[in-house]
């Protein structure tokens, strides 16, 4: 397996980051990446791949000071391999060298796999909301400076 991190315009490529999230996710709206990839600042993508294709992705990018872990998932095959966890973990670490303090991120009160990852990484709930298309959202947030012990909290 290859995890690799792509930057600024190659992680942007539509094409691909459409493909991967349609392996990921059953309900996807395409025009839901394309519209949002272009007015993302300083974009940030780690994907890993194998020699069958791509197994998963993390795509986040700059909110003002913060960093912000918008999308990302694991290709049925490689489920429940600690995957996205690895995926987070390059994330956080990248993210962290590039000078972030905080990583902020919202999910879905309905994906509790994704909650519960979270937590186990170090992330706190900071709030709540119902967003514009009418879904309860769970908002996390992490602070990177204690990144040192998020390899305990990560185990």
């Amino acid at each position: 397996m290859n995890i690799e991190i792509l930057e600024q315009e190659q992680a942007r490529r539509t094409e691909l980051l459409t493909a991967m999230a349609r392996d990921v996710f059953d309900d996807l709206d395409p025009g839901y990446i394309g519209a949002r990839v272009p007015h993302m600042v300083d974009p940030m993508l780690v994907m890993a791949s194998d020699e069958l294709g791509p197994l998963g992705f993390k795509l986040g990018y700059r909110d003002s000071a913060n960093f912000y872990s918008w999308l990302g998932g694991v290709h049925p095959r490689a489920r429940r391999q600690g995957l996205a966890t690895e995926l987070m973990r390059a994330q956080h670490a990248h993210v962290h060298s590039m000078g972030y303090r905080n990583i902020t991120t919202r999910t879905r009160a309905s994906n509790r796999t994704m909650i519960i990852l979270n937590r186990k990484c170090g992330f706190e709930i900071v709030g709540f909301e119902i967003n514009d298309a009418g879904f309860a959202v769970v908002n996390q947030r992490k602070g990177l400076d204690v990144e040192a012990n998020a390899g305990k909290q990560m185990s």
